[in-house]
């Protein structure tokens, strides 16, 4: 465990004069259950993002299945935290908890045992795992003579961690915006994490934006269009980060087509973004269930294949189904998917034949992994007309590094229409958006080509292994200045809007930096969200269900 006085043991050392940066780290775990990843990152007042180290850990096995089952009781619950823990911890014996013991035997361990899916112990153990993770970061940084000479590396600032997303029921899903019925559920401590790691926490970041209104998601677009920012300088404008995970969102930065002078892109920046839809999931699924692997790793088994018109056209009416009937991938934006929702259709699986057709695992594949490409073009498809469309698309996130994905997507925001088939009903809104992608920005860098550019997020400056690790240490530090990180273009919020709560080890500034404590004190941001421990339970997010009632407690 590393001591509780780490900032602390550094301030003698420290002078008190604040430096003109923060060194932030991100922590994120993601839907798939499989892993942390950490960045350690410096934030510079003037707008600076540099990445300085970064690492990700495999998860245990036994936590990532004790984590899906507190998952599955939490949205059996539906999303009500007392009634999901009374579940988890209530002895066998009772025929509420027949299901969650039967639950729990898969998650056992070696060692057996129901009572390993305890709630406490479950997080517990998780979030030692991600202290652990950023102990080890910090030991990397600390190994590199060059960043250890640098960088005071004993007075790391402060901690953005997400948490694990268990349950989610924003307005789009609910059908309502009534905050009687509106939640999201992250489990994981903040205060606890603090105290492991001796560093300041700002954790919850999604409960904000729910609680006014919004989706909780995305919460990256903040993030791409501070990145924007400096691309901007470098003339790569207007921009579009587009990751893709089990599922894939994207953000926009972008101006007004056709507005300034001169034709220039006006300089009110907009954001825009939302969840495009399954992207990992169903090629992972499918080379999990036929080949025992974890994925189509180099596309070694997809590019084998081939599209399949049909299946195409059954996995975009019929995959992606919301609870209430509709298909998520013709919902207008702002949105936000639940793989819940993904379904692997029996055509996918090949219990089913395809128009009479019965297709090879290789086929199947490759038609699954174009679908993520396909979907992400037909998303873009929905971006408003008076917005100029982007030129420079970077790529981040896991699943573009699968070739036969990358250049698909590639393929049709280039017209390649012979090589990537476009579905009947959806060739004039591709043909459009390719119009649009033909006016070239007058933003846009002379030395450049008229094409649009599609690249990994490396090959425009930013680590792309660690991008969504970076949304929350940029998260954290908007907290700590107290800035919005969720906009009414972005996620459907009443307002722009400051996310996250901050914890400190030991639960007071004693246990920051010097130079945090100077921050915080020159932004005053400490009251600029909702925090009351006496209502809000700090192990999962305030905006679980029944918040507003909680929230309106005297």
């Amino acid at each position: 465990m590393m001591p509780k006085t780490q900032n602390q043991a550094s301030s003698a050392t420290e002078t008190m004069t604040k430096r003109d940066y923060l060194l932030a780290i991100g922590a994120m775990t993601g839907n798939s259950l499989d892993g942390v990843d950490v960045v350690l990152t410096r934030f510079g007042k003037d707008g600076s993002i540099t990445d300085l180290k970064s690492h990700s850990v495999v998860s245990p096995a036994n936590l990532t299945e004790r984590l899906r089952v507190v998952r599955e009781v939490i949205n059996t619950a539906g999303g009500d935290m007392a009634e999901a823990v009374l579940r988890l911890d209530k002895p066998a014996g009772g025929r509420v908890e027949e299901s969650v013991v039967q639950l729990d035997e898969r998650a056992a361990g070696d060692d057996g045992g129901a009572a390993h899916c305890r709630f406490d112990d479950v997080q517990n153990q998780y979030i030692r795992f991600v202290a652990g993770a950023i102990q080890e970061l910090i030991a990397l940084a600390k190994a590199d003579a060059k960043l250890s000479s640098e960088y005071d590396l004993d007075a790391i600032d402060v901690i953005g961690f997400h948490g694990q997303t268990c349950a989610h029921f924003p307005p789009s899903i609910a059908r309502t915006a009534d905050p009687n019925v509106t939640y999201t559920v992250q489990i994981g401590d903040g205060q606890a994490l603090a105290d492991l790691t001796g560093i300041p926490v700002v954790y919850d970041f999604r409960s904000d934006d729910l609680m006014h209104g919004g989706e909780a998601a995305p919460l990256a677009p903040v993030h791409h269009q501070h990145l924007a920012e400096q691309l901007r300088k470098l003339g790569r404008f207007p921009i579009a980060f587009c990751n893709a995970g089990n599922t894939g969102n994207f953000t926009i930065i972008s101006g007004t087509a056709g507005s300034g002078a001169e034709g220039k892109l006006d300089a009110q920046v907009s954001v825009i973004g939302w969840d495009a839809g399954p992207f990992n999931n169903y090629p992972d699924r499918l080379v999990q269930l036929e080949r025992g692997e974890e994925c189509d790793r180099d596309g070694k088994f997809g590019s084998k294949g081939r599209v399949n018109i049909a299946l195409l056209e059954r996995l975009f009416d019929t995959a992606v189904i919301t609870q209430d009937g509709r298909n998520y991938l013709l919902e207008p934006p702002p949105k936000s998917s639940d793989p819940q929702w993904y379904r692997l259709i029996p055509e996918l699986t090949g219990e089913a034949n395809c128009d009479g057709e019965t297709l090879s695992f290789e086929d199947r594949l490759r038609t699954a992994e174009y679908f993520s490409a396909y979907i992400y073009v037909h998303a873009l498809t929905m971006v408003p007309e008076h917005l100029a469309m982007p030129r420079y698309f970077a790529l981040c996130g896991g699943g573009w590094k699968n070739p036969v994905a990358r250049e698909h997507f590639a393929g049709l925001l280039r017209g390649d229409f012979a090589n990537n088939p476009v579905l009947e009903p959806h060739k004039e809104s591709f043909g459009k958006l390719l119009e649009r992608l033909k006016v070239v920005s007058p933003d846009a860098s002379a030395a450049e080509d008229s094409a649009v550019v599609v690249a990994m997020a490396d090959e425009f400056g930013f680590d792309g292994t660690a991008m969504e690790a970076r949304i929350f240490a940029d998260a954290a530090v908007s907290r700590i200045l107290g800035q919005a990180f969720t906009r009414p273009s972005t996620t459907g919020v009443e307002r722009d809007t400051v996310c996250g709560i901050i914890r400190f080890p030991g639960g007071t500034q004693d246990g920051a930096s010097a130079n945090l404590r100077g921050w915080l004190d020159e932004f005053k941001s400490q009251d600029a969200t909702v925090d009351r421990p006496e209502v809000f339970d700090g192990r999962w997010s305030r905006a679980s269900a029944g918040w507003n009632a909680r929230l309106a407690k005297k």
